[in-house]
C-alpha cells in the first residue's frame, strides 16, 4: 500500500510554505485557520484545451461566375437594341428620300422660297420665268425680261443656235468695256441648270461704272443651258460682297429663280 505524503501548505497571503500542524505563518503571521489551501499548478505542461471547429460555410455552387456572366448579358442587350435603335432611323432616312449627296451638276438643295411670285412668258421662245413680286421689271420684250432685284439685276433671256459654252463666252464678250472695267473671272459655277437642264456657267468680278461715273465693284453671274435649238442665258449682278457666297448676297434668290425656271 502506498503512503501518500502530506500536502505541503503555504501562506494564503504571503506564499510562504507552513510548517505541518502549524497555527500561524512563519513570515507574515496570519492565522492558518483562516487561510485557504494555495496549491501550486502540478509541474509539466499546461493541459492542452480541444475546442470545436467552426463549421465550414456553405455556399451555392457556381454563384461567383453567375454575376459577372449576368453583367455580359446584360450589356450584350444593350447593344443589340442600340443597333436595332441606329438601323432604324438609318432605314427611316433612306425611306424619306434622304440619298448620297449629289457631287457633279447638282441643283441646290436647301434654298428659301420666294414671299410670292410672278411669271413671265417668252413668246417667241415659249419659256416661264417665276420671279419674285418684290423685283421690278425693268425691261421685257418676246425673248426675255430685265428685273431689278433687291440690290441687283437679273436678266433672262433666250437665242437660237450656237452651244451654251458659246453662249457664255459671247454675253462676256459683248460687255460695253466704258461700262464693265476690269473684268476677271474668279470661279465656275458648280452644278450650273437652268430649269431641269444642266448648263455652264461663271462668276466674274468688274468694276461696274454708274451715271456719275463712278466705280462700283460687282460680282456677277451668266449661266446658260440649251434644249433642242433653244439657248437661254441668265445675267445676275450684285454688288460685290466678299461675305457672301461667291460674292453675291442674292445667290440663293438668283439660285431659286434658275429652279423654278420652265421650258415650255
Amino acid at each position: 500500500m502506498a503512503v501518500t505524503a502530506p500536502t505541503t501548505r503555504f501562506c494564503g497571503r504571503c506564499g510562504a510554505p507552513l510548517a505541518p500542524g502549524a497555527g500561524f505563518c512563519g513570515r507574515c503571521g496570519t492565522p492558518v485557520l483562516a487561510q485557504q489551501v494555495f496549491a501550486p499548478p502540478p509541474p509539466g505542461p499546461p493541459p492542452a484545451y480541444q475546442y470545436a471547429r467552426a463549421p465550414r460555410a456553405q455556399y451555392p455552387t457556381g454563384q461567383g461566375k453567375l454575376a459577372p456572366a449576368l453583367i455580359a448579358g446584360g450589356l450584350v442587350v444593350v447593344l443589340i437594341v442600340v443597333a436595332v435603335v441606329v438601323a432604324g432611323i438609318a432605314i427611316a432616312q433612306f425611306a424619306n428620300g434622304h440619298h448620297s449627296a449629289c457631287t457633279t451638276n447638282c441643283a441646290p438643295k436647301i434654298v428659301t422660297p420666294l414671299p410670292e411670285e410672278a411669271s413671265f412668258r417668252s413668246t417667241k421662245y415659249n419659256f416661264v420665268v417665276n420671279y419674285s413680286s418684290g423685283w421690278t421689271v425693268r425691261d421685257q420684250d418676246d425673248s426675255g425680261i430685265t428685273l431689278g432685284t433687291r440690290v441687283g439685276s437679273i436678266e433672262i433671256f433666250g437665242t437660237s443656235g450656237g452651244s451654251a459654252e458659246q453662249a457664255v463666252d459671247l454675253v462676256v464678250r459683248g460687255l460695253p468695256t466704258a461700262k464693265w472695267q476690269d473684268v476677271t473671272q474668279v470661279d465656275r459655277v458648280r452644278g450650273a441648270h437652268i430649269g431641269d437642264e444642266e448648263g455652264v456657267g461663271a462668276i466674274y468680278s468688274a468694276n461696274l461704272i454708274n451715271g456719275s461715273q463712278s466705280a462700283v465693284k460687282v460680282r456677277f453671274a451668266v449661266i446658260a443651258a440649251k434644249r433642242g435649238d433653244v439657248t437661254v442665258i441668265v445675267f445676275a449682278v450684285d454688288p460685290a460682297d466678299t461675305k457672301s457666297p461667291n460674292g453675291m448676297p442674292e445667290g440663293q434668290a438668283f439660285d431659286y429663280l434658275c429652279t423654278e425656271f420652265s421650258w415650255s
